[in-house]
């Protein structure tokens, strides 16, 4: 992929400034929308031959995003998103939306939105001050009393909350799509989910990393369970289990091309 490689790394140092034009009002969050994202960078690329084209396409009778990069030479780079199943045609679309966005942004390599890594965390509450007391007067001394120390206990974070922003950090997925993913089960955060929800959320952001690692999605599938499900189940610690598949996806990608 020379061709495309080259025209790409032309494209991007012309790409224009992304403006953030949304706002997330539940987390109070700026973020750049998809229309914002493609006219910073549609210009550059066609500029230099490059275009990119998304499709829904079903697979295993699961709706999945497809991303690809064509440039005129013929060569391309495709990823593939798997997206959450949603009967609310609206939900649905506005899940689209964020999944398309963030499929055009990696890989493309550039960032959208203001990211927020506190999935569940309480915001900690800066501790009152205490006041000096004075005691009584004697032998015509003043004396103050040392203020009462007050210990401060750092934000608690759920585990199910933490597990997910540990997995996410380590995939490098984006946080709104998490968002997106728990609105569509109408919770907000992590911790209101049920382990079984949790491990398919936990599925689903690492299937999505593994979209373009493997020929076939049932490729991904299979080695996530052989090299990630059982290895938990063997005792082998989660993110360690997670970062050893991701390392050995990466390690064949030469054998694929």
């Amino acid at each position: 992929m020379q061709e495309l490689i080259k025209a790409l790394i032309k494209a991007k140092a012309e790409f224009n400034p992304i403006q953030k034009d949304g706002t997330n009002p539940h987390y109070k969050r700026k973020y750049a929308t998809l229309d914002a994202v493609l006219a910073a960078v549609t210009s550059a690329l066609g500029k230099y031959g490059l275009v990119i084209i998304q499709t829904t396409e079903l697979c295993e009778s699961k709706t999945v995003l497809r991303t690809h990069l064509y440039h005129e030479s013929g060569e391309s780079i495709t990823s593939t998103y798997p997206l959450p199943e949603i009967s609310d045609s609206q939900k649905f679309g506005a899940a689209l939306t964020y999944a398309r966005r963030y499929a055009v942004c990696a890989i493309l390599s550039v960032t959208a939105d203001e990211d927020n890594d506190a999935e569940g965390a309480t915001t900690p509450q800066k501790p009152e001050q205490p006041q000096n007391n004075i005691r009584p007067r004697k032998d015509n001394q003043h004396s103050l009393v040392q203020p009462t120390k007050q210990a401060v206990t750092p934000p608690s974070i759920n585990p199910k909350d933490l597990r997910i922003k540990e997995v996410r950090t380590l995939l490098n997925y984006p946080l709104d799509l998490v968002k997106v993913w728990l609105h569509s089960r109408n919770v907000t955060s992590p911790s209101e989910l049920d382990s079984q929800e949790i491990n398919e959320l936990v599925k689903t952001m690492c299937l999505a990393w593994a979209g373009n690692k493997f020929v076939h999605p049932n490729h991904a599938a299979n080695s996530y369970q052989k090299h990630v499900v059982d290895a938990i189940g063997r005792g082998v610690d989660e993110t360690t289990a997670i970062s050893d598949w991701m390392d050995g996806a990466l390690a064949q990608l030469p054998e694929l091309n």
